[in-house]
């Protein structure tokens, strides 16, 4: 649940002097044959590192995991050591500016720009990454009037420019210098291209940004990836393709319409099928966390059962910046988008829609009553809660900082960090108070309250899950691991207790597991997510053959 989140922003990229005039060389004729661009002001203006290295007597172009050299006077180049001949020569012009040929440094640095008259690049529409990128050296050099330009209706109306400009100032003093663009990657989901931009900043951290286009190839939201933990995963045994079919589809309607990924055994079906629903936090349609995929494991695990599995992208991951306002609730969080994926999987035919369920994971397991109690159609036939916390989500959040510090202090961590750990927990304690406050609801917020989204605080305090869910009748399975240090094997009993009365309920408790269900020896930290890990084959036999015999 409240996972160690790292921000990671950018700032400004390094700019190179003009050439010595004591080296400059007479203007080719090569401009009257081929189009010509200025080397440094165009790669820069995309967010390349360009310098003259004065002892080789060359410009070197640094973009995208590549570094192209160019001699001035030369038609040959390299880039990465490799031969790489222009078209024309690299030449001067009468103010010592180098150029050359366009299509030259189109090819050189894989973009599609043009050069207009005015001095500034013209990125072809089609061409994302090369928006992504120069979209972001726009806003390190503060033209953010321009960055804007390049957002859609939606963007543009959930960041007017003076929060544009004051959020990217704001994180870039937090975050520091970027020396480098380190590498460009495009995906292309049912919703959104998305470009991820990798820097490194002058201390030699990795830093990243998502930045997802429409169709219109407009930038339509950004995501700034908060878990910088390397993804070590490593696929299971038990995961085979052959045994089942991927479809990308849309959950949901609209501006906020999300991509997802269903799952389908081979066969004729029709299959029962399980939503899966995510823990806190902007998590990705495979709750990935360093060395862990725990719904990429369930999807290819249950679909070795004849059991279907729709995963899809966080509402607040997919549409960070336009899915919030000043009444942002879990239900937008979480609930509706659930809802709208049982929907999607009672229009396909290979899905018996009398055999659908749903799974959620963490603060998604907590609200699996909600879910029951928002679903009008009664369409879900039962739902398994896995490592959902019986209390309210403020209570497990002053549990998990107590926690940290006195983690800390066994581990004989040094005195300075248990005193930030102990401010933190201190800071919590504050913020107990005001949701404990009476006088205060999401009605009538506090003055000043510590955390963003005061509204989502307020509509979710003092929630238990157990309270809505005694009086329903949706079956239910709930899985806690004894190793969870976010949500710790108490809550087990908690649901227990709070569904004495109920008799279609099914409790387990799994050993040695941590919070996303996978194998640890040691007393879980947190720390472990990093370690390649799945859960294990048992966990989704389990799962399967409760699903296969709830009726």
């Amino acid at each position: 649940m409240n996972k160690k989140l790292v921000i990671a922003l950018f700032a400004a990229i390094s700019m190179f002097s003009a050439a010595p005039a004591s080296y400059a060389v007479e203007m080719h004729d090569a401009s009257a044959h081929a189009p010509m661009l200025p080397l440094r002001q165009a790669a820069e203006s995309i967010g390349a590192k360009v310098k003259w290295d004065n002892q080789q007597k060359r410009v070197t172009v640094e973009y995208d995991r590549h570094q192209w050299a160019v001699r001035p006077g030369e038609a040959q180049s390299e880039i990465d050591g490799d031969p790489f001949e222009l078209s024309a020569a690299a030449s001067y012009d009468d103010k010592a500016v180098l150029l050359v040929p366009v299509d030259d440094f189109n090819r050189a640095l894989d973009v599609k720009i043009d050069w207009s008259a005015k001095g500034e690049p013209i990125i072809r529409p089609t061409d994302v990454k090369t928006k992504a990128s120069r979209f972001v050296k726009l806003l390190e050099s503060g033209q953010t009037a321009q960055a804007r330009s390049m957002m859609s209706d939606d963007l543009k109306k959930a960041l007017p420019e003076s929060m544009l400009k004051a959020t990217w100032q704001q994180l870039g003093a937090m975050f520091g210098t970027l020396t480098a663009l380190k590498e460009r990657s495009e995906e292309i989901t049912a919703v959104h291209q998305n470009v991820r931009l990798l820097y490194q900043n002058g201390q030699g951290m990795h830093v990243s940004l998502e930045l997802r286009f429409d169709a219109d190839n407009k930038l339509n939201d950004m995501y700034i990836p908060y878990s910088m933990a390397a993804d070590t995963y490593k696929s299971p045994s038990y995961y085979n393709p052959a045994k089942f079919t991927e479809q990308e589809v849309v959950v949901g309607t609209g501006k906020l319409a999300l991509p997802g990924t269903l799952t389908i055994p081979v066969g004729e079906g029709p299959f029962p099928a399980v939503v899966l629903v995510q823990g806190s936090g902007p998590n990705d349609r495979d709750e990935s966390m360093g060395g862990s995929k725990m719904f990429r494991d369930l999807a290819g695990g249950l679909a070795n059962h004849g059991i279907a599995v729709l995963r899809y992208e966080k509402r607040t991951r997919e549409h960070p910046f336009k899915s919030q306002h000043p009444k942002f609730s879990v239900r937008d969080e979480t609930i509706d988008d659930a809802i709208a994926a049982i929907q999607v999987l009672k229009t396909k035919k290979q899905i018996d829609p009398k055999r659908l369920f749903v799974l959620g994971h963490s603060q998604g397991g907590m609200l699996v009553p909600r879910m029951i109690e928002q679903d009008q159609d009664k369409a879900i036939a039962g739902a398994m809660i896995m490592a959902g916390p019986a209390g309210s989500i403020e209570d497990v959040m002053a549990v998990q900082f107590k926690g940290m510090v006195d983690r800390a202090k066994q581990a004989g961590a040094p005195q300075e960090t248990i005193a930030q750990l102990e401010a933190q927990a201190k800071q919590w304690d504050g913020v107990l108070a005001l949701l404990n406050n009476p006088a205060y609801s999401a009605a009538n917020l506090p003055p000043s309250f510590p955390m963003p989204n005061a509204y989502w605080w307020f509509d979710f305090r003092n929630y238990k899950g157990g309270e809505i869910a005694k009086s329903q009748s949706v079956p239910l399975f709930i899985a806690q691991g004894d190793n969870d240090v976010q949500v710790d094997k108490t809550h087990l009993d908690g649901w227990k207790s709070a569904l004495a009365e109920r008799k279609n309920v099914t409790y387990k408790l799994y050993q040695k597991l941590n919070h996303f269900f996978t194998p640890y020896d040691k007393p879980s930290t947190g720390e472990e997510y990093g370690i390649p890990a799945n859960v294990p084959e048992t966990v989704i036999e389990d799962l399967a053959k409760w699903v296969k015999e709830t009726k």
